[in-house]
């Protein structure tokens, strides 16, 4: 019989994922083209978009992983603007400073670090801060919020995509059936061998809150004007919240 997957302990998650993390960062940009057909690329862009920066702005990327936000983030900077690119693991790091492009690497800060403890940036200093698909994987997600409320200035925004719920009953079916046992099919077949990691992925979006449920956290951590928009009937969300 197989062993079900059982996600590791909070106490023990943070360690968990950076170790993981690590390990499957070589082939972590082909998995999510595979298991989106690609389509992470757009909601990508519209995170950024719905960034709304100007020039020349501070943006932070949290738990950034090999970079498909900051590079984004790096392609709109122009004069005078920084971007930090935070995660857990230094092999994700690694690989985002290989694809960043020459004239854009003094624009870039890259650190290794815990997105609920961000004491080396300013209050009320970044225009924007975003993270694509790493809010799950914060231990202490109201504190991350807490965080990123203090670092934004007053009109910054913060940007998350992330998984969420589809509520459609058949649609929602299909859906679990395919993130549970085909998405770390896939992920152990690009791996050439299992690998736990791709079994926590669709097992932490099952105690992910839901879009509704988000929003509430983003406003009881201060945020305003809070929104989401769902892709794929709500299997993806993006939530958009301004610091007022």
């Amino acid at each position: 019989m197989t062993r079900k997957y059982a996600l590791p302990s909070r106490e023990n998650r943070s360690r968990y994922i950076q170790e993981n993390f690590d390990a499957i960062a070589p082939n972590y940009n082909r998995f999510n083209d595979a298991i989106t057909l690609g389509m992470h690329r757009r909601w990508k862009n519209r995170a950024i978009q719905a960034a709304g920066l100007t020039h020349p702005f501070n943006a932070l990327d949290l738990c950034c992983g090999t970079g498909d936000l900051t590079l984004r983030l790096l392609a709109l900077a122009g004069p005078g603007s920084t971007v930090t690119a935070l995660d857990f693991s230094d092999s994700m790091l690694g690989i985002l400073q290989k694809r960043v492009p020459a004239d854009k690497r003094r624009m870039l800060h890259c650190r290794a670090g815990d997105a609920t403890d961000l004491s080396f940036q300013a209050a009320d200093s970044l225009d924007a801060i975003t993270i694509g698909f790493g809010l799950r994987n914060i231990q202490n997600r109201e504190q991350a919020l807490k965080e990123a409320w203090r670092v934004l200035r007053p009109g910054g925004r913060l940007v998350i995509l992330e998984v969420g719920k589809v509520t459609l009953p058949v649609i929602a079916g299909l859906h679990a059936l395919f993130f549970r046992k085909i998405v770390p099919l896939i992920g152990y077949l690009l791996e050439g061998k299992k690998n736990e990691m791709y079994d926590y992925l669709p097992a932490s979006a099952d105690i992910y809150p839901s879009q509704l449920e988000m929003v509430l956290e983003l406003k009881a951590a201060g945020f305003t004007d809070v929104h989401c928009k769902n892709f794929m009937f709500g299997a993806t969300a993006l939530h958009v919240a301004m610091k007022p």
